[in-house]
């Protein structure tokens, strides 16, 4: 590698860790968490209260379970298993997604449906 490209792949992951510092920085704590298979709102789960719950879909099952104020989907029967390896949830706009079952977990704020931004 020459000089000229180190120094481009040097701001390249400077300009990449800026990003994700003014992002991850930026985003507020969430209130809730929402949960949707195949686009329809399954169940909402407030953080400020320890819980679990089993959601039931055609192709399997997801235990979604709330501690702490952070979201977990702690038990599947997917064979990927990536929505449960995936990191816990605490911010406005973060989501856990099964692919296999069609289930999107989202953190969100006060209640089901509300929305960070409108974009026309």
């Amino acid at each position: 590698m020459k000089k000229t490209d180190l120094l481009l792949v040097a701001g390249a992951l400077i300009i990449a860790g800026g990003i994700w510092f003014f992002y991850s920085a930026g985003a507020e704590k969430g209130k809730g968490v929402e949960i949707t298979v195949d686009g329809e709102s399954k169940a909402f789960l407030p953080l400020g209260e320890d819980d679990s719950i089993r959601i039931d879909t055609d192709d399997g099952y997801n235990v979604i379970t709330v501690k702490d104020g952070e979201v977990t989907v702690s038990e599947a029967d997917c064979r990927d298993q990536i929505c449960v390896e995936h990191k816990k949830i605490r911010k406005t706009g973060e989501t856990i997604v099964c692919l296999p079952h069609k289930l999107v977990v989202t953190v969100t704020g006060d209640k089901p449906g509300d929305f960070d931004a409108v974009v026309m």
